[in-house]
């Protein structure tokens, strides 16, 4: 016995070999006759290359003899990125731990991120595994971060791996961090751990334009042949609460506060769908503010079987028990109440954004989200059995998009993403923000739907998005809201373009844009406001005409359309193919008697009027009319002052089986054929 223990102390006494360090020169100890130090280069714009500011200090070190300095003036953005001549090489499977200790010369939060590249010479495939914020003061401290491939990010999105370092998030503040003993360690991942499905593996549908690229914009339309039925619920509008921020449609004490002026105005817009949130968060009771929902949606006339509620709080600080949301039901199902769409939290991944108030706080990981799915799921359905359960995600974030859609798959129905365009509405081009923008969204839609059907087999499980548009923040910072070009012409092109799509691709089973109702100071997003209720913004007036000119069959239509490619510097989508699309997309739909055909087109030049010349096959043409939806400036007002500011008539001519058009730059065309 004494022999085992003494083999086993020996044993014990081993030294353990330590994981090799994949980062070239982390301790920061080789010499540095140059700045930055070796294995690191700087980045960015090169008016914040300056070598002073990143160099090796002899004088600080948290071990050995040097440490990493990096200063970040006032109002400056540079950053160091570790060298692409000494990068990481990414394996599948693998999880990546960075350790490494810190201090500043004030308190501040500092960033590091993985950054992944295709190729380094040339740099390509650009894609952001993970970034973290971690708070400094002017003591070391060790900091630790894991990232693991299958699970935060796929190798296939890129081969090497380099890290970045900014001394500070607050791009105004001067300050100097210190780094130093940084290590990098790869180990495999085990068998048991999860592993997500990576969606650029997943075969899925590609953008179907419909039209090829051509100098002539012309239609071949077959009205004999029908493709799909026109997918309506996809030109919805959202409302924000019961009794929001606006005080409509009802106040906090629970008023009704529409005038018949403003319940005449929204009924017109004919919309198919809708949706409310923080319905259970009101000051009055849930059955309430449900009550309250029933009797608006019955007044403007939106059928109760395409609204979605959604209970708990608006910035996801706090979450509903179960419990009420099972009584919120039986209140439906008690009351014959045809609601059917339960959305469980809004944007509960918020904790992600950079805001002055804290968001999401009710969900700290995606495995609490998912653990809360899965109880009100459980607890609706022993109720409701056939109630639809929408599940809130970002699909542009692996863990609260990816890993959330498998780990609550069975528990959901619906999949709500929120697939707005953060483009840079006042730098891009018209073109790009009309256009690519949302071939990036169509793109992306498509792969959520090939990910949504590998971890749902067997089930019909779909999009149906509650909240979308132009959500652009300005170019000096200012909250997208307040940014005109998102609610004039710009981003009400934007939403015309996507719903062209979204009613003739479907490749969505509902969508509600944002939002119903806002205040004059907020024209990015704004379809009414109380204060002007004889105004209407220009949103307004395209869902006005947008759903009277979808008809019920969406028909089958060829042809060509100049084309449209951004310039480099305005690219939205690294998939070369979805690069560019027709500079006119089109819909054309049929009458459920067959008698009228509508085609709803969006000329997305600025400057270049499109003549359009349309065949028409199995449909015998005996007059047209058009209007036309438009803007004279690129910063036109969002508000408008009359309707007659933005709509004209468009004259549309008729030559037995030829009908014609011009269609001006930057508008939409709304045509009906009889």
């Amino acid at each position: 016995m004494r022999f085992v223990l003494m083999v086993l102390c020996l044993l014990s006494c081993v030294p353990v070999p330590a994981a090799e360090n994949l980062l070239f020169n982390g301790d920061f100890e080789m010499p540095a006759p140059v700045s930055p130090p070796p294995g690191w280069v700087m980045w960015g714009a090169n008016q914040w290359k300056v070598p002073a500011n990143y160099t090796r200090d002899a004088g600080n070190a948290h071990a050995g003899q040097a440490s990493f300095r990096i200063h970040h003036p006032a109002d400056s953005r540079g950053y160091v990125v570790s060298s692409p001549d000494h990068p990481v090489t990414i394996e599948a499977n693998t999880a990546y731990t960075l350790t490494f200790w810190a201090k500043a010369s004030r308190n501040v939060q500092a960033t590091v991120g993985f950054d992944a590249y295709q190729s380094l010479k040339p740099l390509a495939g650009f894609s952001t595994p993970a970034t973290f914020n971690f708070d400094v003061g002017s003591e070391w401290k060790q900091y630790t971060f894991r990232i693991e491939e299958g699970l935060e990010f796929f190798a296939t999105a890129g081969r090497y791996l380099l890290l970045r370092l900014h001394a500070t998030r607050d791009n105004s503040a001067e300050v100097t961090l210190w780094v130093d003993d940084m290590v990098l360690t790869g180990a495999a991942r085990p068998d048991s751990a999860v592993r997500l499905f990576d969606e650029n593996a997943l075969p899925h549908e590609p953008v179907h334009h419909g039209l090829k690229p051509a100098d002539r914009w012309e239609l071949v339309v077959d009205a004999g042949k029908t493709i799909r039925p026109a997918q309506r619920m996809t030109a919805g509008i959202s409302f924000h609460r019961v009794a929001g921020w606006t005080g409509f449609p009802f106040d906090k004490s629970g008023k009704y506060t529409l005038t018949p002026r403003l319940e005449e105005a929204i009924a017109d817009l004919k919309l198919p769908m809708t949706r409310f949130y923080g319905v259970g968060h009101e000051s009055f009771s849930v059955e309430d503010s449900i009550d309250k929902v029933v009797s608006f949606c019955t007044k403007i006339g939106i059928p109760l079987e395409n609204v979605v509620l959604e209970l708990e709080e608006q910035s996801a600080n706090r979450k509903l028990e179960p419990a009420e949301w099972a009584r919120a039901a039986r209140h439906c199902q008690t009351r014959g109440y045809a609601l059917r769409y339960w959305e469980v939290g809004n944007e509960i991944y918020s904790q992600m954004f950079n805001q002055p108030k804290p968001m999401g706080q009710a969900f700290n990981t995606p495995d609490d989200y998912i653990a809360h799915v899965q109880a009100v799921s459980t607890a609706i359905k022993a109720v409701v059995p056939k109630a639809q359960i929408g599940l809130s995600i970002e699909p542009r974030n692996l863990k609260w998009g990816n890993y959330v859609l498998r780990r609550a798959a069975g528990a959901y129905d619906f999949v709500v993403p929120h697939l707005y365009a953060f483009g840079r509405i006042e730098k891009h081009s018209f073109e790009t923000t009309a256009l690519c923008e949302n071939f990036t969204r169509l793109e992306m839609a498509s792969r959520l739907n090939a990910l949504i059907k590998a971890y749902n087999p067997g089930r019909d499980v779909y999009i149906y998005d509650t909240e979308w548009g132009s959500l652009s923040s300005g170019a000096t910072g200012n909250p997208p809201e307040s940014v005109n070009r998102n609610g004039n012409i710009f981003g009400t092109m934007h939403r015309a373009v996507r719903m062209i799509y979204y009613v003739r691709e479907a490749p969505l089973r509902g969508a509600s844009s944002w939002e119903m109702f806002t205040k004059l100071r907020s024209p990015g997003c704004s379809i009414l406001a109380g204060e002007a209720p004889e105004k209407r913004f220009l949103i307004y007036w395209l869902y006005y005409y947008f759903n009277r000119h979808i008809g019920s069959q969406v028909v089958q239509m060829e042809g060509t359309s100049p084309w449209y490619t951004p310039p480099a510097d305005e690219e939205t989508n690294p998939k070369a193919e979805q690069r560019g699309g027709p500079l006119a997309p089109a819909l054309v739909t049929l009458s459920e008697d067959g008698r009228t055909l509508y085609v709803i087109a969006a000329n997305s030049s600025w400057d270049r009027s499109l003549p359009c010349t349309m065949k028409l096959a199995n449909f015998t043409a005996r007059s047209a009319k058009g209007i036309t939806l438009s803007q004279a400036d690129a910063d036109s007002p969002a508000l408008l002052d009359k309707k007659e500011d933005a709509i004209g008539n468009l004259e549309v001519r008729v030559n037995g089986d030829t009908v014609t058009f011009t269609l001006p730059g930057h508008s939409i065309g709304f045509i009906t054929i009889e």
